[in-house]
């Protein structure tokens, strides 16, 4: 505009006219660019470039028949700015920029000195939040990072890559090779997380051996990666995770989905038949299930599921430890209604079931049918059962059974345990015996030492 402005004031005539026009054509235009820039809060070259066009047009028509030094210079300038916004905008929309701050921040990774003492507190960085960041284009820059010898390194660069979308050949097949070769379990985990996204069969099936990995870090990382959305994969992957939910070396790792994912339908299907069969297989199934049901509900109550959901905790033909589970994910949301209650409450329903019915009516209120059965539940002689009766009675009753307020159940064989299974015994039978042999006259039983309960 400016040199519109200034060719102007030589010119003469028509030229001089024309000049006039178009410096206050490209005066609207620059405002209507700055007002169009602030809202959309970005650069407009491609404007730009068109502001520069147009002027040099102008100028062209304007300064015909004009010979002073100054009409050559404005249309080399015209001409070349646009050239090099545009040079500019091709540079930046090729990701070259990017790619060379990627590799910029991979340089710097790799030529850190100080790092964490523990390898998992590598991936907060804020070096690996800017590398992250700076590998849209392309992960490369990160892959390299892959070669390092130092680990902290290599699992900075994994945790740049964690649940990337986008991979050029083979690089999927990279970083699956590394987690194979990798001693560490903390980079083994993040090569899976990096792959998380992948929908890839040969990838997604690779990665589900890692559900019986020996290291539980691993084990997690690839439930997580594999779980997030299943709607695709679970049937390439259920065999590897019932291979997982069976082993008993696992038993300690519960249930699949404790981050709050839920399995689609075939995958509850699955392990809703799992739940029939016998060992750990169908303990942790059963928990899976309990936890889907409950982010079910806890994301939206479904009056359907929870009348489903009743149903099967009555079915005396479903598995035990599903319909016990799917009764304290109904007991957490208060969905027991009397007709479940009243199912539950029968003599011939597992103690299990029948204890949580217990302490669903007496946390409503004083209830003879539930202190009657709680009395008879107390008299039988399992020692795990003991315990989760001695919680309830303490907790619903008032009466201290040796049992810690806030504290998990001692564990079974303990001399703890012991100690409040015997009181649980005492009062049942409605006695104060604080001796053993006194436990055991009341009882109409032989003195049994610590190690035989």
């Amino acid at each position: 505009m400016l040199l519109l402005a200034a060719c102007s004031r030589l010119a003469s005539g028509q030229n001089a006219l024309i000049l006039w026009l178009g410096t206050v054509f490209q005066g609207c235009g620059c405002l209507l660019g700055v007002f169009s820039w602030e809202g959309m809060r970005r650069p407009l070259n491609t404007g730009i470039i068109m502001l520069y066009v147009i002027a040099l047009s102008w100028l062209l028509l304007g300064s015909a028949g004009m010979e002073h030094w100054m009409v050559p210079l404005a249309e080399a300038v015209l001409l070349v700015f646009p050239l090099i916004f545009f040079a500019v905008q091709n540079l930046r929309d090729s990701g070259a920029l990017e790619l060379r701050r990627a590799k910029g921040l991979a340089r710097q990774l790799a030529n850190r000195a100080e790092w964490p003492a523990n390898l998992a507190d590598c991936k907060v960085l804020p070096e690996v939040k800017a590398l992250r960041e700076a590998l849209h284009i392309d992960a490369e820059p990160a892959i390299t990072l892959l070669a390092n010898p130092k680990p902290q390194v290599r699992v900075a660069a994994l945790a740049a890559l964690e649940f990337r979308h986008e991979w050029r050949k083979n690089q999927p097949e990279i970083i699956l090779h590394f987690a194979k070769n990798a001693p560490e379990p903390e980079l083994r985990s993040a090569a899976i997380l990096a792959l998380a996204n992948t929908e890839q069969r040969h990838l997604v099936e690779a990665l589900a051996e890692y559900t019986n990995d020996p290291s539980p870090l691993v084990r997690a990382a690839a439930s997580q990666a594999l779980l997030w959305k299943p709607e695709n994969c679970w049937p390439w992957i259920s065999h590897a995770f019932r291979a997982a939910l069976a082993s008993p070396e696992l038993e300690n790792d519960g249930p699949l989905c404790e981050d709050g994912h839920l399995f689609p339908p075939e995958a509850v299907a699955d392990l809703t038949a799992w739940c029939s069969e016998k060992g750990v297989l169908a303990i942790r199934a059963a928990q899976t299930l309990s936890e889907h049901y409950k982010h079910t509900l806890t994301q939206k109550h479904d009056p359907a599921l929870v009348l489903q959901l009743r149903q099967l905790v009555i079915d005396v033909h479903a598995p035990s430890m599903l319909r016990m589970e799917i009764a304290r994910v109904l007991q957490q949301f208060q969905e027991l209604d009397d007709v479940v209650l009243d199912a539950l409450m029968k003599p011939i329903t597992p103690a299990s079931l029948r204890l949580i019915a217990v302490e669903t009516l007496l946390a409503r209120g004083e209830s003879v049918q539930a202190a009657a059965a709680l009395d008879d539940l107390a008299r039988l002689p399992n020692r795990e059962l003991a315990l989760a009766t001695a919680d309830v009675v303490q907790r619903r009753l008032g009466v201290d059974l040796g049992l810690q307020r806030g504290q998990p159940l001692p564990p079974v064989h303990s001399r703890k345990a012991a100690d409040v299974a015997r009181s649980l015994m005492i009062w049942a039978l409605g006695q104060e015996a604080p001796t053993e042999a006194a436990a055991a006259r009341a009882a109409g039983l032989p003195h049994i030492n610590d190690d035989e309960w």
